[in-house]
């Protein structure tokens, strides 16, 4: 979604990094159904609301925010209690570095956002 939303703002390498996250979360996704499927077990999914944001800053600030809270910490006491199954904690392991590096994404972009200004950040954004 928020890729179409950006894309269709004029801020095409923005949508590019939001279109990444979402194909890494749906195979995070796929992987964790194969490794349920697997084990045994029967996959469930629910549906969990998510917020749709126009504006590319204020994306930033609430996935700065989601790492700021201990994004990953949850992950990596998953993968902590998962001793006994050396897949599926390396599965786990796997998230938690993608997710660091995602942090890390956020973070240089909004540090971008305050040296740079936003307007001059919007500019960059964009394929022209």
């Amino acid at each position: 979604i928020h890729e179409a939303i950006f894309r269709g703002q004029g801020y095409g390498k923005f949508a590019d990094r939001c279109k990444e996250e979402a194909e890494e979360e749906l195979e995070e996704v796929k992987k964790c159904t194969e490794r349920v499927v697997a084990l045994g077990g029967k996959p469930e999914y629910g549906f969990i609301p998510q917020e749709i944001y126009n504006d590319p800053k204020e994306l930033l600030e609430r996935w700065h925010k989601v790492f700021a809270e201990g994004g990953t910490e949850s992950l990596n006491q998953l993968a902590r209690s998962l001793a006994d199954d050396a897949v599926t904690r390396k599965m786990v392991e796997e998230f938690v570095a993608g997710e660091e590096e995602h942090a890390t994404w956020v973070a240089k972009h909004l540090s971008i956002i305050e040296k740079l200004g936003y307007d001059n950040y919007l500019l960059e954004m964009m394929d022209i």
